[in-house]
């Protein structure tokens, strides 16, 4: 399997309820600047979520929401960005990536 960054138009038509979720948290890390414009796959993604000390566990059917995990212990979603903020000393409003 190839890595490729994937349009919008191709995100929709990708199987899962997590589409959005990884739609959404690409546009977050690339607000943070921890993603180029250029980058996107999920490849990256699981990339910067390590680097911030945060393993992220992508699932491919909508029944399941993707995972994220900080010291071996699950966090929602909303903790693992908060984190993300401190780490790198960005104030965003959450919100409008969730």
């Amino acid at each position: 399997m190839t890595s490729e960054i994937l349009k919008d138009e191709q995100l929709d038509g990708v199987a899962g309820g997590i589409t959005h979720e990884i739609k959404r948290d690409v546009e977050f890390m690339k607000a943070v600047g921890l993603l180029r414009q250029d980058e996107g796959t999920n490849n990256d993604l699981r990339k910067v979520w390590a680097q911030e000390g945060i393993t992220v566990v992508l699932h491919g059917g909508k029944e399941f929401a993707n995972e994220y995990y900080k010291g071996g212990r699950q966090i929602t979603r909303e903790q693992a960005m908060k984190i993300v903020m401190r780490n790198t000393g960005t104030n965003l409003n959450i919100n409008n990536y969730i």
